[in-house]
Protein backbone atom coordinates (compact mmCIF):
# COMPACT_ATOMS: atom_id res chain seq x y z
CA UNK A 1 0.00 0.00 0.00
CA UNK A 2 2.85 2.72 1.06
CA UNK A 3 4.85 1.69 -2.24
CA UNK A 4 1.64 3.04 -4.40
CA UNK A 5 0.12 5.63 -2.38
CA UNK A 6 1.68 8.45 -3.80
CA UNK A 7 -0.45 11.10 -2.33
CA UNK A 8 0.00 9.35 1.16
CA UNK A 9 -3.87 9.02 2.54
CA UNK A 10 -3.90 5.44 3.13
CA UNK A 11 -5.88 4.06 0.47
CA UNK A 12 -5.17 4.28 -3.40
CA UNK A 13 -7.43 6.36 -5.98
CA UNK A 14 -8.45 4.99 -9.20
CA UNK A 15 -5.23 7.22 -10.66
CA UNK A 16 -2.66 5.35 -8.06
CA UNK A 17 -4.37 2.08 -8.43
CA UNK A 18 -4.51 1.84 -12.09
CA UNK A 19 -0.54 2.77 -12.48
CA UNK A 20 0.12 -0.16 -10.09
CA UNK A 21 -2.49 -3.36 -11.12
CA UNK A 22 -4.01 -1.78 -14.22
CA UNK A 23 -7.78 -2.71 -14.43
CA UNK A 24 -7.92 -5.73 -12.66
CA UNK A 25 -7.36 -3.61 -9.86
CA UNK A 26 -11.78 -3.04 -9.67
CA UNK A 27 -12.01 -6.55 -9.12
CA UNK A 28 -11.26 -6.01 -5.55
CA UNK A 29 -12.80 -2.67 -5.52
CA UNK A 30 -15.77 -3.46 -2.89
CA UNK A 31 -19.71 -2.11 -4.38
CA UNK A 32 -20.46 0.62 -1.90
CA UNK A 33 -24.00 2.27 -0.57
CA UNK A 34 -25.97 4.89 -2.68
CA UNK A 35 -26.78 5.76 -6.27
CA UNK A 36 -24.83 3.42 -8.69
CA UNK A 37 -25.52 5.88 -11.46
CA UNK A 38 -24.20 9.08 -9.38
CA UNK A 39 -21.12 7.01 -7.65
CA UNK A 40 -20.15 6.35 -11.21
CA UNK A 41 -20.92 9.72 -12.44
CA UNK A 42 -18.30 11.41 -9.86
CA UNK A 43 -15.72 8.94 -10.41
CA UNK A 44 -15.68 9.80 -14.18
CA UNK A 45 -16.01 13.33 -13.88
CA UNK A 46 -12.79 12.92 -11.20
CA UNK A 47 -10.18 10.27 -13.56
CA UNK A 48 -11.29 11.74 -16.95
CA UNK A 49 -9.24 15.05 -16.57
CA UNK A 50 -6.00 12.97 -15.26
CA UNK A 51 -6.35 10.80 -17.95
CA UNK A 52 -6.69 12.99 -21.03
CA UNK A 53 -3.50 14.55 -21.79
CA UNK A 54 -4.27 16.52 -24.58
CA UNK A 55 -7.16 18.11 -23.19
CA UNK A 56 -9.28 17.22 -26.22
CA UNK A 57 -12.22 15.56 -24.16
CA UNK A 58 -11.24 12.10 -25.71
CA UNK A 59 -9.38 9.10 -24.17
CA UNK A 60 -7.43 7.94 -26.91
CA UNK A 61 -5.31 4.16 -26.76
CA UNK A 62 -2.38 5.44 -25.19
CA UNK A 63 -4.16 7.67 -22.64
CA UNK A 64 -6.18 4.61 -21.40
CA UNK A 65 -3.49 1.79 -22.23
CA UNK A 66 -3.72 1.08 -18.61
CA UNK A 67 -7.30 -0.46 -18.86
CA UNK A 68 -6.07 -3.23 -21.08
CA UNK A 69 -8.65 -5.40 -23.24
CA UNK A 70 -11.18 -3.12 -21.21
CA UNK A 71 -10.96 0.06 -23.56
CA UNK A 72 -12.88 -2.03 -26.36
CA UNK A 73 -16.29 -2.87 -24.01
CA UNK A 74 -15.89 1.13 -22.92
CA UNK A 75 -15.99 2.20 -26.22
CA UNK A 76 -19.45 1.91 -27.51
CA UNK A 77 -20.96 1.22 -30.90
CA UNK A 78 -22.93 3.83 -32.63
CA UNK A 79 -25.38 2.69 -35.01
CA UNK A 80 -25.49 5.51 -37.09
CA UNK A 81 -21.51 6.27 -38.14
CA UNK A 82 -20.26 5.12 -40.92
CA UNK A 83 -18.63 2.14 -39.78
CA UNK A 84 -16.46 1.96 -42.98
CA UNK A 85 -15.04 6.01 -42.83
CA UNK A 86 -14.58 5.24 -38.95
CA UNK A 87 -12.58 2.37 -39.45
CA UNK A 88 -10.36 3.70 -42.30
CA UNK A 89 -9.74 7.28 -39.90
CA UNK A 90 -8.20 4.39 -37.25
CA UNK A 91 -6.23 2.51 -39.57
CA UNK A 92 -4.84 5.30 -41.15
CA UNK A 93 -3.77 6.58 -37.31
CA UNK A 94 -2.54 3.73 -36.36
CA UNK A 95 0.05 4.03 -39.51
CA UNK A 96 0.94 7.16 -39.13
CA UNK A 97 1.75 6.77 -35.15
CA UNK A 98 3.18 2.85 -35.12
CA UNK A 99 5.00 2.71 -38.72
CA UNK A 100 8.77 3.06 -36.98
CA UNK A 101 10.80 2.12 -40.32
CA UNK A 102 8.22 4.35 -42.33
CA UNK A 103 7.27 1.46 -44.76
CA UNK A 104 3.52 1.79 -44.97
CA UNK A 105 2.91 -1.50 -42.97
CA UNK A 106 3.00 -2.33 -39.12
CA UNK A 107 5.31 -5.94 -38.24
CA UNK A 108 4.70 -7.42 -35.23
CA UNK A 109 7.32 -5.98 -33.38
CA UNK A 110 6.23 -2.14 -34.10
CA UNK A 111 2.90 -2.87 -32.30
CA UNK A 112 4.38 -5.26 -29.78
CA UNK A 113 3.97 -2.68 -26.97
CA UNK A 114 0.35 -1.14 -27.95
CA UNK A 115 -2.47 -2.37 -27.49
CA UNK A 116 -3.22 -3.50 -31.33
CA UNK A 117 -0.80 -6.74 -30.60
CA UNK A 118 -4.26 -8.32 -29.28
CA UNK A 119 -5.42 -8.01 -32.90
CA UNK A 120 -2.76 -8.28 -34.99
CA UNK A 121 -3.19 -11.77 -35.93
CA UNK A 122 -6.49 -11.25 -37.02
CA UNK A 123 -5.56 -8.54 -38.97
CA UNK A 124 -2.96 -10.05 -40.75
CA UNK A 125 -4.97 -11.81 -43.96
CA UNK A 126 -3.15 -15.26 -44.26
CA UNK A 127 -2.73 -16.81 -48.01
CA UNK A 128 -5.37 -19.43 -48.85
CA UNK A 129 -2.54 -22.21 -49.87
CA UNK A 130 -0.38 -21.55 -46.44
CA UNK A 131 -3.18 -20.48 -44.22
CA UNK A 132 -0.50 -17.99 -42.83
CA UNK A 133 -0.37 -14.46 -43.49
CA UNK A 134 2.70 -12.24 -44.35
CA UNK A 135 3.62 -10.87 -40.68
CA UNK A 136 2.80 -7.05 -42.18
CA UNK A 137 -0.80 -5.53 -41.78
CA UNK A 138 -1.41 -2.68 -44.37
CA UNK A 139 -3.96 0.40 -43.63
CA UNK A 140 -6.56 -2.07 -45.46
CA UNK A 141 -5.97 -4.95 -43.52
CA UNK A 142 -6.80 -2.98 -40.49
CA UNK A 143 -9.61 -1.17 -42.03
CA UNK A 144 -11.31 -4.20 -42.62
CA UNK A 145 -10.87 -6.07 -39.39
CA UNK A 146 -12.31 -2.89 -37.51
CA UNK A 147 -14.99 -2.74 -39.55
CA UNK A 148 -15.83 -5.99 -39.41
CA UNK A 149 -15.04 -6.49 -35.42
CA UNK A 150 -15.73 -3.30 -34.16
CA UNK A 151 -18.39 -1.50 -36.14
CA UNK A 152 -19.28 2.01 -35.53
CA UNK A 153 -16.54 2.16 -32.44
CA UNK A 154 -14.26 5.02 -33.23
CA UNK A 155 -11.27 3.97 -30.89
CA UNK A 156 -11.76 6.65 -28.41
CA UNK A 157 -13.51 7.49 -25.36
CA UNK A 158 -15.80 10.03 -23.88
CA UNK A 159 -16.55 10.85 -20.51
CA UNK A 160 -20.19 9.80 -20.96
CA UNK A 161 -18.96 6.38 -22.49
CA UNK A 162 -16.99 5.73 -19.51
CA UNK A 163 -19.63 6.78 -16.64
CA UNK A 164 -22.03 4.20 -18.85
CA UNK A 165 -19.37 1.52 -18.26
CA UNK A 166 -18.98 2.88 -14.52
CA UNK A 167 -22.69 2.32 -13.93
CA UNK A 168 -23.29 -0.78 -15.52
CA UNK A 169 -20.42 -3.28 -15.38
CA UNK A 170 -18.85 -2.10 -12.45
CA UNK A 171 -22.47 -0.57 -10.05
CA UNK A 172 -21.45 1.17 -6.75
CA UNK A 173 -17.66 0.68 -6.95
CA UNK A 174 -15.74 4.49 -6.66
CA UNK A 175 -12.38 3.35 -7.88
CA UNK A 176 -10.82 3.62 -4.44
CA UNK A 177 -8.75 0.86 -2.84
CA UNK A 178 -8.54 0.53 0.85
CA UNK A 179 -6.05 -1.26 2.59
CA UNK A 180 -8.68 -4.10 3.31
CA UNK A 181 -9.31 -4.11 -0.43
CA UNK A 182 -5.58 -4.73 -1.45
CA UNK A 183 -5.30 -7.82 0.69
CA UNK A 184 -8.34 -9.21 -1.26
CA UNK A 185 -6.40 -8.35 -4.48
CA UNK A 186 -4.00 -10.69 -3.50
CA UNK A 187 -5.76 -13.02 -1.71
CA UNK A 188 -8.55 -15.80 -2.68
CA UNK A 189 -9.46 -17.28 -5.71
CA UNK A 190 -9.63 -15.13 -9.03
CA UNK A 191 -11.91 -16.07 -12.34
CA UNK A 192 -12.90 -14.24 -15.31
CA UNK A 193 -16.20 -15.14 -14.71
CA UNK A 194 -16.63 -13.73 -11.01
CA UNK A 195 -14.18 -14.21 -8.31
CA UNK A 196 -14.56 -16.22 -5.09
CA UNK A 197 -15.88 -19.50 -3.96
CA UNK A 198 -18.20 -21.48 -6.44
CA UNK A 199 -19.73 -23.99 -4.14
CA UNK A 200 -22.45 -23.63 -1.26
CA UNK A 201 -21.30 -24.13 2.19
CA UNK A 202 -22.86 -27.14 4.11
CA UNK A 203 -23.85 -26.75 7.75
CA UNK A 204 -24.57 -29.23 10.11
CA UNK A 205 -26.07 -28.87 13.58
CA UNK A 206 -23.63 -25.87 15.10
CA UNK A 207 -21.10 -26.11 12.25
CA UNK A 208 -20.56 -24.44 8.92
CA UNK A 209 -18.36 -26.45 6.14
CA UNK A 210 -16.74 -24.63 3.02
CA UNK A 211 -14.68 -25.37 0.01
CA UNK A 212 -13.12 -21.97 -1.41
CA UNK A 213 -12.17 -22.00 -5.15
CA UNK A 214 -8.58 -22.55 -4.30
CA UNK A 215 -9.46 -26.11 -1.93
CA UNK A 216 -9.19 -24.69 0.99
CA UNK A 217 -11.27 -26.67 3.46
CA UNK A 218 -12.83 -25.15 6.75
CA UNK A 219 -14.81 -25.93 9.42
CA UNK A 220 -16.60 -22.91 11.49
CA UNK A 221 -18.33 -22.12 14.54
CA UNK A 222 -21.91 -21.56 12.98
CA UNK A 223 -22.38 -18.75 15.37
CA UNK A 224 -19.02 -16.84 15.57
CA UNK A 225 -17.45 -17.83 12.27
CA UNK A 226 -14.36 -18.95 14.90
CA UNK A 227 -12.16 -21.53 12.74
CA UNK A 228 -12.46 -25.17 14.44
CA UNK A 229 -10.41 -26.81 11.48
CA UNK A 230 -8.65 -26.35 7.84
CA UNK A 231 -6.90 -28.45 5.24
CA UNK A 232 -6.62 -27.88 1.75
CA UNK A 233 -6.62 -30.14 -1.31
CA UNK A 234 -3.44 -29.91 -2.35
CA UNK A 235 -2.01 -31.72 0.26
CA UNK A 236 -4.73 -34.75 -0.87
CA UNK A 237 -3.46 -34.23 -4.26
CA UNK A 238 -5.73 -31.94 -5.36
CA UNK A 239 -5.22 -29.79 -8.39
CA UNK A 240 -7.61 -26.77 -8.86
CA UNK A 241 -9.73 -27.58 -12.24
CA UNK A 242 -10.21 -24.69 -14.50
CA UNK A 243 -12.99 -23.13 -13.27
CA UNK A 244 -11.94 -23.62 -9.34
CA UNK A 245 -12.88 -25.94 -6.76
CA UNK A 246 -17.14 -25.71 -6.72
CA UNK A 247 -18.28 -28.69 -4.42
CA UNK A 248 -20.48 -28.38 -1.78
CA UNK A 249 -18.89 -30.56 0.88
CA UNK A 250 -21.24 -33.34 2.23
CA UNK A 251 -21.65 -34.12 5.84
CA UNK A 252 -22.16 -38.28 5.74
CA UNK A 253 -22.48 -39.31 9.69
CA UNK A 254 -18.91 -38.47 11.36
CA UNK A 255 -17.43 -37.67 7.69
CA UNK A 256 -16.72 -34.88 5.68
CA UNK A 257 -16.67 -36.07 1.66
CA UNK A 258 -14.46 -34.05 -0.33
CA UNK A 259 -13.02 -34.18 -3.62
CA UNK A 260 -9.59 -33.46 -4.23
CA UNK A 261 -8.94 -35.32 -7.40
CA UNK A 262 -5.84 -36.31 -8.92
CA UNK A 263 -3.11 -39.86 -7.73
CA UNK A 264 -3.77 -39.88 -3.97
CA UNK A 265 -7.83 -40.69 -5.31
CA UNK A 266 -10.57 -39.10 -6.73
CA UNK A 267 -12.60 -38.75 -3.35
CA UNK A 268 -11.72 -37.81 0.05
CA UNK A 269 -13.27 -38.24 4.05
CA UNK A 270 -12.22 -36.01 7.04
CA UNK A 271 -13.31 -36.92 10.35
CA UNK A 272 -15.43 -33.78 10.23
CA UNK A 273 -14.73 -32.72 14.28
CA UNK A 274 -10.77 -32.72 13.50
CA UNK A 275 -10.73 -32.74 9.68
CA UNK A 276 -8.13 -35.80 9.95
CA UNK A 277 -8.46 -38.27 6.92
CA UNK A 278 -10.14 -41.14 7.45
CA UNK A 279 -10.02 -42.39 3.78
CA UNK A 280 -9.19 -42.15 0.71
CA UNK A 281 -10.79 -43.36 -2.66
CA UNK A 282 -6.95 -45.05 -4.07
CA UNK A 283 -8.79 -47.26 -6.48
CA UNK A 284 -10.50 -44.16 -8.57
CA UNK A 285 -7.81 -41.42 -9.35
CA UNK A 286 -9.69 -38.91 -11.76
CA UNK A 287 -9.63 -35.19 -11.42
CA UNK A 288 -12.13 -33.55 -10.02
CA UNK A 289 -14.59 -31.69 -11.96
CA UNK A 290 -17.68 -29.26 -10.33
CA UNK A 291 -19.83 -31.63 -9.36
CA UNK A 292 -20.99 -31.83 -5.80
CA UNK A 293 -20.91 -35.95 -4.28
CA UNK A 294 -24.46 -37.76 -3.01
CA UNK A 295 -25.21 -40.62 -0.77
CA UNK A 296 -27.15 -43.11 -1.71
CA UNK A 297 -28.21 -46.51 -0.53
CA UNK A 298 -27.87 -48.61 -4.03
CA UNK A 299 -27.96 -52.01 -3.67
CA UNK A 300 -28.67 -52.07 0.05
CA UNK A 301 -24.69 -50.47 0.28
CA UNK A 302 -24.09 -47.14 1.41
CA UNK A 303 -22.40 -45.47 -1.17
CA UNK A 304 -20.94 -41.88 -1.90
CA UNK A 305 -21.51 -41.26 -5.83
CA UNK A 306 -19.53 -38.40 -7.53
CA UNK A 307 -18.96 -36.98 -11.14
CA UNK A 308 -15.54 -36.48 -11.77
CA UNK A 309 -13.93 -35.87 -15.46
CA UNK A 310 -13.66 -38.96 -17.08
CA UNK A 311 -17.08 -40.66 -15.38
CA UNK A 312 -19.39 -40.93 -12.54
CA UNK A 313 -18.78 -43.17 -10.18
CA UNK A 314 -19.43 -44.46 -6.48
CA UNK A 315 -17.13 -45.65 -3.70
CA UNK A 316 -18.33 -47.55 -0.44
CA UNK A 317 -19.01 -44.74 2.08
CA UNK A 318 -17.14 -46.45 5.33
CA UNK A 319 -13.54 -47.16 3.81
CA UNK A 320 -13.59 -45.67 -0.15
CA UNK A 321 -13.54 -49.31 -1.81
CA UNK A 322 -14.70 -48.46 -5.93
CA UNK A 323 -18.13 -49.80 -6.43
CA UNK A 324 -18.94 -49.07 -9.94
CA UNK A 325 -18.32 -46.21 -13.04
CA UNK A 326 -20.61 -45.15 -15.37
CA UNK A 327 -18.93 -42.89 -18.29
CA UNK A 328 -21.88 -42.34 -20.48
CA UNK A 329 -23.08 -39.18 -19.99
CA UNK A 330 -19.02 -37.38 -19.56
CA UNK A 331 -17.59 -34.59 -21.32
CA UNK A 332 -13.75 -33.62 -21.45
CA UNK A 333 -14.42 -29.86 -20.69
CA UNK A 334 -16.86 -29.55 -17.43
CA UNK A 335 -18.66 -31.86 -15.82
CA UNK A 336 -21.03 -29.96 -13.22
CA UNK A 337 -24.43 -31.22 -12.42
CA UNK A 338 -24.81 -33.44 -9.42
CA UNK A 339 -26.38 -36.79 -10.04
CA UNK A 340 -29.68 -38.24 -9.47
CA UNK A 341 -29.84 -41.37 -7.85
CA UNK A 342 -33.56 -42.64 -7.59
CA UNK A 343 -33.91 -46.82 -6.47
CA UNK A 344 -31.02 -48.49 -7.99
CA UNK A 345 -31.31 -45.68 -10.81
CA UNK A 346 -28.30 -42.69 -11.63
CA UNK A 347 -29.04 -40.04 -14.41
CA UNK A 348 -26.00 -38.02 -15.11
CA UNK A 349 -26.27 -35.33 -17.28
CA UNK A 350 -23.35 -32.78 -19.00
CA UNK A 351 -23.53 -30.05 -21.87
CA UNK A 352 -20.56 -29.14 -24.57
CA UNK A 353 -22.79 -31.56 -27.10
CA UNK A 354 -23.19 -34.13 -24.88
CA UNK A 355 -26.08 -34.87 -22.95
CA UNK A 356 -27.85 -37.05 -20.17
CA UNK A 357 -28.11 -40.96 -19.06
CA UNK A 358 -29.48 -42.71 -16.78
CA UNK A 359 -27.84 -46.25 -15.46
CA UNK A 360 -29.06 -48.96 -13.42
CA UNK A 361 -27.39 -50.46 -10.62
CA UNK A 362 -27.13 -53.78 -10.12
CA UNK A 363 -25.16 -56.38 -8.29
CA UNK A 364 -23.78 -59.98 -10.02
CA UNK A 365 -20.93 -62.15 -8.49
CA UNK A 366 -20.78 -59.48 -5.36
CA UNK A 367 -20.09 -57.00 -7.90
CA UNK A 368 -21.71 -53.90 -8.23
CA UNK A 369 -21.92 -52.49 -11.95
CA UNK A 370 -23.77 -50.05 -14.19
CA UNK A 371 -25.67 -50.54 -17.03
CA UNK A 372 -27.34 -47.72 -19.20
CA UNK A 373 -30.87 -47.39 -19.28
CA UNK A 374 -31.50 -44.49 -22.09
CA UNK A 375 -29.50 -41.33 -23.26
CA UNK A 376 -31.09 -38.23 -24.16
CA UNK A 377 -28.94 -35.66 -25.83
CA UNK A 378 -31.50 -32.77 -25.51
CA UNK A 379 -31.03 -33.19 -21.66
CA UNK A 380 -27.55 -31.40 -21.57
CA UNK A 381 -27.29 -29.96 -18.49
CA UNK A 382 -24.31 -27.30 -18.25
CA UNK A 383 -24.37 -25.85 -14.67
CA UNK A 384 -27.72 -25.09 -14.13
CA UNK A 385 -28.44 -28.64 -11.85
CA UNK A 386 -31.42 -30.41 -12.33
CA UNK A 387 -34.20 -31.32 -9.56
CA UNK A 388 -36.48 -34.65 -9.36
CA UNK A 389 -40.13 -33.93 -8.23
CA UNK A 390 -42.31 -37.03 -8.32
CA UNK A 391 -41.61 -38.79 -11.67
CA UNK A 392 -40.16 -36.12 -13.54
CA UNK A 393 -36.89 -34.18 -13.94
CA UNK A 394 -36.24 -30.39 -14.60
CA UNK A 395 -33.67 -28.86 -15.89
CA UNK A 396 -32.21 -26.66 -18.29
CA UNK A 397 -31.00 -28.64 -21.85
CA UNK A 398 -31.10 -27.73 -25.55
CA UNK A 399 -33.09 -25.37 -25.99
CA UNK A 400 -34.74 -24.14 -22.56
CA UNK A 401 -36.31 -25.43 -19.36
CA UNK A 402 -37.16 -29.47 -20.03
CA UNK A 403 -39.36 -31.93 -18.19
CA UNK A 404 -38.25 -35.41 -18.62
CA UNK A 405 -39.85 -38.77 -16.95
CA UNK A 406 -36.79 -39.77 -14.74
CA UNK A 407 -37.37 -44.09 -15.53
CA UNK A 408 -38.13 -43.99 -19.12
CA UNK A 409 -36.45 -40.60 -20.63
CA UNK A 410 -39.40 -39.18 -21.98
CA UNK A 411 -39.46 -35.84 -22.88
CA UNK A 412 -42.99 -34.21 -21.29
CA UNK A 413 -42.38 -30.53 -22.83
CA UNK A 414 -39.77 -28.03 -22.99
CA UNK A 415 -40.00 -24.23 -22.96
CA UNK A 416 -37.91 -21.58 -23.86
CA UNK A 417 -38.56 -19.87 -20.28
CA UNK A 418 -35.55 -17.82 -18.71
CA UNK A 419 -33.58 -19.89 -21.67
CA UNK A 420 -30.55 -21.33 -19.52
CA UNK A 421 -29.59 -21.03 -16.20
CA UNK A 422 -30.27 -22.49 -12.73
CA UNK A 423 -33.22 -23.63 -10.72
CA UNK A 424 -34.36 -24.63 -7.13
CA UNK A 425 -38.08 -26.77 -6.16
CA UNK A 426 -40.38 -25.52 -3.34
CA UNK A 427 -43.74 -26.18 -2.41
CA UNK A 428 -44.48 -27.61 -5.84
CA UNK A 429 -43.08 -24.42 -7.59
CA UNK A 430 -39.62 -24.04 -9.82
CA UNK A 431 -37.47 -20.94 -9.03
CA UNK A 432 -35.76 -20.32 -12.56
CA UNK A 433 -32.65 -18.14 -12.83
CA UNK A 434 -31.52 -17.53 -16.17
CA UNK A 435 -27.78 -16.53 -17.07
CA UNK A 436 -29.19 -13.36 -18.83
CA UNK A 437 -31.01 -12.06 -15.41
CA UNK A 438 -34.17 -13.26 -15.88
CA UNK A 439 -36.06 -14.42 -13.35
CA UNK A 440 -39.35 -16.93 -13.33
CA UNK A 441 -41.67 -18.62 -11.36
CA UNK A 442 -42.91 -21.77 -13.20
CA UNK A 443 -44.95 -25.16 -11.30
CA UNK A 444 -43.38 -27.70 -10.95
CA UNK A 445 -45.61 -29.76 -13.51
CA UNK A 446 -45.43 -32.68 -15.88
CA UNK A 447 -48.99 -31.33 -17.56
CA UNK A 448 -46.91 -28.38 -19.22
CA UNK A 449 -45.10 -24.89 -18.69
CA UNK A 450 -47.26 -22.98 -16.66
CA UNK A 451 -45.08 -19.80 -15.86
CA UNK A 452 -46.42 -17.94 -12.44
CA UNK A 453 -44.54 -14.23 -13.35
CA UNK A 454 -41.52 -13.26 -14.05
CA UNK A 455 -39.21 -10.19 -13.54
CA UNK A 456 -35.29 -9.15 -14.63
CA UNK A 457 -32.44 -8.88 -11.78
CA UNK A 458 -29.54 -5.69 -12.91
CA UNK A 459 -26.76 -7.25 -14.92
CA UNK A 460 -23.78 -7.16 -13.04
CA UNK A 461 -21.08 -7.68 -16.38
CA UNK A 462 -21.27 -11.40 -16.42
CA UNK A 463 -23.79 -13.96 -16.90
CA UNK A 464 -25.19 -15.05 -13.60
CA UNK A 465 -24.30 -18.62 -12.94
CA UNK A 466 -24.89 -18.75 -8.95
CA UNK A 467 -27.75 -21.09 -8.22
CA UNK A 468 -30.62 -19.70 -6.65
CA UNK A 469 -31.86 -20.67 -2.64
CA UNK A 470 -35.32 -21.04 -1.11
CA UNK A 471 -35.99 -20.79 2.64
CA UNK A 472 -37.54 -19.42 5.64
CA UNK A 473 -39.84 -17.74 3.50
CA UNK A 474 -36.92 -16.05 1.43
CA UNK A 475 -35.88 -16.47 -2.30
CA UNK A 476 -32.39 -15.70 -1.79
CA UNK A 477 -30.29 -14.56 -5.53
CA UNK A 478 -26.43 -14.37 -5.13
CA UNK A 479 -24.91 -12.75 -8.66
CA UNK A 480 -21.47 -11.42 -8.33
CA UNK A 481 -20.66 -9.27 -5.10
CA UNK A 482 -24.67 -8.90 -4.32
CA UNK A 483 -27.02 -11.20 -2.54
CA UNK A 484 -30.83 -10.13 -2.85
CA UNK A 485 -33.19 -11.84 -1.03
CA UNK A 486 -36.88 -11.70 -1.85
CA UNK A 487 -40.07 -12.52 0.88
CA UNK A 488 -42.43 -15.23 -1.13
CA UNK A 489 -44.31 -16.23 1.77
CA UNK A 490 -47.82 -16.69 1.02
CA UNK A 491 -50.04 -13.98 1.57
Amino acid sequence: MKRHDKNGDGKLDEAEALNAFGWTFNRSDKPGKGDPRGIAAARAKWIFPKLDKNNDGFLSASEAHRFGSELGRIDSKDPDADAGAIAKSRADAYIESLDKNGDGTLSAEEVRYTLLRRSYRGMDVRDKATGKGDGQVTAQEISRYLERREPGRDGKISQAELENHYATRLPGRDGSISPEDLKGLYGGYRNGRGDGPRGTPSIDGDRVYTEGGTGDITCLEAATGKVIWQVTLADLGGRVPGWGFSESPLVEGDLVIITPGGSKGTLAALDKNTGKLVWQSDEEKQPAHYSSPVAADIGGIRQIVQLARQSCFAVTADKGRLLWKYSGANNGTANVTTPIVHNDHVFVSSSYGTGGGLARISAADGKQKAEQVYFEKRMANHHGGIVKVGDCMYGFGSGGLICMEFMTGKIAWSDRSVSKGSLVVADGMLYLLGERQQVALAEATHLGYKEHGRFSIPNRGFPSWAHPVVTGGRFYIRDQQTLTAYDVRAK
